[in-house]
């Protein structure tokens, strides 16, 4: 495998400083993690749902799960990487946008007037993130869109590629507790945490290590959801947490 400076700056991005490449084989993918250094930092090995030379396995979201969606009528990402398709679509759009990134297709259709520039680029967004993503849970899809829905008004913004990269990927991510740093935490309560994040969550992901980042995220509401990916991104940048993939 070479390295090259596209894998770099995807590791330089990446909120645990890594990028994986994928080598796809029949009915599996084989993914190289790489540091920002281009080191090797680890190889997994993910089943896919079914053989490539059968097509996209397809998954259909439930409707209940998309409702309350205010600007997106429905969706569809495909990706090659792992051979799955999932979609889902409440109501008739008034207009559609499809973006590509490298093997991840992401179509979003829109059930109101939306300006499309801005659309796009939330678009390109959040699908860099899922053409990193090895996830077949339905619900770390579901939950960016949602998220998406409620941005797609204000204007992008860099850090959002670290939000949309956790949730994307949230079922493959282990939170794991460092005891000391989180005892100390506990002890002196500093503001910087617990004023500004939301304070019970913050002391439910230091109590229960090795837990993925979708049990703690369930599908809250979108602007819950950032708020918690905020904070564990806050508690993994002060050492008192890392994310592991696993």
């Amino acid at each position: 495998m070479e390295v090259n400076d596209k894998i770099l700056i995807d590791a330089q991005s990446n909120p645990l400083g890594l990028a994986g490449v994928a080598f796809p084989h029949d009915n599996h993918v084989l993914i190289v993690y790489v540091d920002r250094n281009g080191e090797e930092r680890g190889t997994r090995v993910f089943s896919l749902l079914q053989p490539v030379a059968k097509g996209f396995y397809q998954v259909k979201v439930p409707d209940e799960w998309l409702r309350g969606l205010r600007n997106i009528a429905g969706f569809t990402v495909e990706s090659k990487r792992i051979n799955y398709r999932i979609s889902g679509y409440l109501r008739q759009p008034s207009s559609s946008i499809k973006v590509y990134k490298g093997e991840t297709t992401l179509e979003v259709d829109f059930a109101r007037d939306i300006s499309y520039q801005q659309a796009r680029s939330w678009l390109e967004l959040l699908a860099e993130a899922l053409d990193t993503s090895f996830s077949f849970n339905q619900a770390d899809y579901v939950n960016a869109i949602r998220l998406l829905d409620v941005l797609i008004e204000e204007k992008p913004f860099e850090y959002i590629k670290q939000v949309f990269w956790l949730i994307t990927n949230s079922s493959n991510i282990t939170v794991k507790v460092h005891e000391r740093e989180a005892m100390l935490a506990r002890k002196y309560r500093p503001m910087i945490l617990f004023d500004k994040h939301n304070g019970g969550f913050i002391n439910r992901v230091m109590e229960v290590s090795n837990t993925k980042v979708s049990q703690l995220l369930g599908l809250e509401n979108p602007q819950i959801i950032y708020s918690y990916i905020e904070a564990l991104l806050s508690l993994q940048r002060r050492k008192i947490i890392d994310l592991v993939v696993e």
